[in-house]
């Protein structure tokens, strides 16, 4: 009994200290936890969640900004080059001028020609600008050879004197004092009209509408054809005893507006008059005339070249100088200015945005001055030169003198750009297919050449 008793207490015991163990030790671990919680919380604030984003973006953020700011630097240097390169090209185009040139290619159009004189073309040639290249034009046929000298079509006929006109895409070829028009494109003839009346002058544009100047004994007649040759019931008569004879006259590129420079007699004084007509007014208006100018507006000047430069731009050149007109308003055209020239002209030249004039150097030194217009009459450039030229042209941004053994080319600041001879027969020198680059066309020789 004492022993089952001291038993029972020991057991009590040992209970009691095992319990007391496990509650010192769950203690003792609470209190370390609490203890590590306390040093984090030291070590690391309960915002860092928050705070390790925000650095985040911070890093993120400042990262972008040197990409930024690295990526601006070189556009801004890239920039500053191209400006520099851009400059000296600029400069370099301006101002330098060439001695040399290198041939790019060369065509003898000897065997050509003999060929071409089999269908029809003969020996005697002229040319004149067309497309990329030059319309090649004999009493016996014409020809469009392209910017890389291949010929791209032939045409042959018989004319005593053939007279060109070109607008845009289309090309009218008429026999003076005869009775034949080609019409042609790029592709080659589209068109033919055969006339009553002896052809005098032949204007098309640039949708191939074309006008031919006729006369008889007693008037001349404006006739209008279509592109394929055929007539177009629109007419313009001129009594010479009353309305006065038609010197000269140009369609617009659309075709439905025409000016017309006439001559007349008043009270025995030769007079000048300028005649707008417009072909969309319907038959309404038979005459369909929209602007006269007598020569009180002339200063009693005589035109000899009239031209329509785009649909709203016309000029006049007259023995005084140059007269610009407006038709934006195409049933009031508009004398918007007259440059007035004290000094004898000798040659004109013309495209869409610029003409020009070489007149007499009457100021001494040089013989020759070369003035040149845009198309509202502003002055570009007027410079002296001494040169003994036949063809005179403007072309792709350059000005063209020359004679049948050399050039002389000046860019549109009056730079000369170039100034040389060639080995063979020039019958004319046109800009080439890229900056720096003429071709150079003879009747047997044809070239395209880099200036160096």
């Amino acid at each position: 009994m004492r022993f089952a008793k001291n038993c029972c207490i020991l057991l009590h015991i040992c209970d009691s200290g095992l319990l007391g163990e496990r509650k010192m030790g769950s203690t003792s671990s609470m209190s370390r936890e609490n203890k590590k919680k306390q040093l984090k919380r030291q070590i690391v604030p309960p915002n860092s969640r928050h705070q390790e984003e925000e650095d985040s973006r911070e890093i993120v953020h400042k990262a972008h900004k040197r990409v930024v700011r690295k990526r601006l630097a070189i556009f801004l240097v890239l920039v500053i080059l191209a400006a520099i390169v851009a400059l000296v090209l600029f400069r370099y185009d301006r101002y330098h001028q060439f001695t040399d040139y290198q041939v790019i290619w060369e065509k003898n159009l000897t065997s050509e020609a003999q060929e071409a004189a089999v269908q029809g073309e003969g020996s005697f040639c002229a040319y004149r600008d067309y497309g990329d290249g030059v319309l090649k034009y004999t009493k016996d046929g014409a020809s469009y050879i392209d910017a890389q000298g291949k010929v791209v079509w032939i045409q042959s006929y018989e004319m005593k004197s053939p007279v060109v006109s070109i607008n845009g895409e289309y090309v009218a070829i008429g026999d003076q004092q005869g009775n034949s028009i080609y019409i042609c494109n790029k592709s080659g003839k589209v068109g033919q009209a055969t006339t009553l009346l002896p052809i005098l002058r032949v204007t098309v544009s640039a949708k191939g509408v074309v006008a031919a100047l006729q006369e008889d004994s007693k008037a001349s007649y404006i006739y209008l054809y279509k592109k394929d040759g055929s007539t177009l019931d629109l007419s313009i008569k001129s009594l010479l005893s009353g309305d006065g004879y038609p010197v000269d006259m140009s369609l617009s590129p659309n075709g439905t507006q025409l000016i017309t420079s006439y001559m007349y007699l008043d009270q025995g004084i030769i007079k000048c008059k300028i005649v707008f007509y417009n072909f969309g007014l319907g038959k309404n208006d038979p005459r369909r005339v929209v602007g006269i100018f007598f020569p009180q507006d002339l200063g009693d000047a005589m035109a000899g070249r009239v031209r329509f430069l785009d649909e709203s731009h016309a000029v006049i050149f007259t023995d005084k100088g140059m007269q610009l007109f407006s038709t934006r308003v195409e049933t009031s055209p508009e004398s918007v200015k007259q440059i007035p020239i004290e000094e004898n002209i000798h040659s004109i030249a013309y495209t869409e945005e610029y003409v020009g004039l070489v007149t007499d150097n009457v100021e001494g030194g040089d013989p020759y001055s070369l003035k040149i217009f845009d198309k509202e009459g502003n002055p570009v450039f007027d410079r002296t030169f001494n040169y003994q030229y036949t063809g005179f042209d403007i072309d792709g941004g350059l000005v063209l003198l020359y004679n049948d053994s050399s050039c002389k080319v000046f860019n549109m600041t009056g730079t000369e750009k170039y100034n040389g001879t060639f080995e063979f027969t020039v019958s004319k020198v046109s800009a080439g297919r890229f900056p720096g680059t003429l071709l150079v066309m003879g009747p047997q020789m044809m070239m395209e050449i880099k200036l160096q």
